[in-house]
């Protein structure tokens, strides 16, 4: 659960820094790729930078103390608090996405050079042993990287980068995993409620909107029910949406329930929702 908060909180952290990037005119910026490539391969990309000059693939990871990159068997070792612990080595996975993505673009006859790197959410983390073969940088630096990829030459026209992009964006699923509390002894009670804005991270109480970004309480609440769908349950009742949104009382849970794009189950006191299908 931990480590599921850490990553969507760093691929947050770096997309802020995505944003003082000059991109060209044509240029996409897509998020959580899946994109099945055979029955029993699929494509599966952080993020995604798309442009008629080359496409960038970023493998954001939020990882605390020193990290060596290390080889035979090719693995992401971490040591931090005097604890050591190995992790799955993120040069081989994006090597992987890499070689899937080049796949596909055979299939349409484009062929973009793919730049690829490791991105570090945050600087205090300490790189004894940098990967081999591919970049690795901090989240604060990707600009600068991605400024000097924006110097190279168009290599597909217009035209061809639309469908490129119309393709991989109608190829994609939306990929919903169980909720961890089906995996994991997850209690309710152990989670904290309440809304916190998704974009600067603050505790919401009262206001209609968050007092520094200015994002409306509505998109909290969203934000916050899917969290739910991820966390808890498949499906949430009146109750449990007033007590983890800390609601003023059943009336507010029953508008904002029946505002939102889900789908009532039953009726009267048994009655739950579900996301719609249109939003799976």
């Amino acid at each position: 659960m931990k480590a599921t908060e850490a990553g969507f909180h760093g691929e947050s952290y770096v997309d802020n820094f995505l944003k003082q990037v000059h991109f060209p005119k044509n240029y996409a910026i897509l998020k959580d790729l899946h994109i099945q490539v055979d029955p029993s391969s699929f494509l599966q990309i952080d993020t995604l930078i798309l442009t008629r000059k080359y496409i960038a693939l970023l493998e954001i990871k939020n990882i605390r103390g020193k990290i060596a990159f290390q080889k035979n068997p090719e693995q992401l070792i971490r040591e931090f608090d005097g604890e050591i612990t190995p992790f799955k080595c993120p040069e081989l996975q994006i090597t992987r996405q890499t070689k899937k993505l080049q796949s596909l673009l055979q299939e349409l006859k484009i062929n973009l050079p793919i730049k690829k790197l490791i991105v570090l959410a945050y600087s205090n983390t300490h790189v004894v042993l940098p990967p081999k073969y591919t970049t690795i940088v901090m989240g604060c630096d990707i600009s600068i990287y991605i400024d000097d990829y924006n110097q190279l030459p168009d290599v597909i026209s217009t035209a061809k980068f639309n469908q490129l992009c119309r393709w991989l964006v109608s190829r994609s699923f939306e990929f919903t995993p169980i909720p961890l509390a089906e995996i994991y002894p997850v209690n309710l009670s152990d989670v904290i409620t309440g809304l916190i804005c998704p974009t600067c991270w603050k505790r919401i109480k009262g206001q209609t909107k968050c007092l520094i970004c200015k994002t409306p309480k509505l998109v909290m609440q969203q934000q916050a029910l899917e969290d739910w769908f991820y966390l808890m349950k498949s499906s949430i009742t009146n109750s449990e949406c007033v007590h983890f949104l800390g609601l003023k009382d059943k009336h507010a849970g029953n508008y904002l329930l029946n505002k939102l794009p889900l789908q009532p189950v039953n009726n009267h006191k048994s009655r739950h929702y579900v996301l719609s299908l249109d939003d799976r």
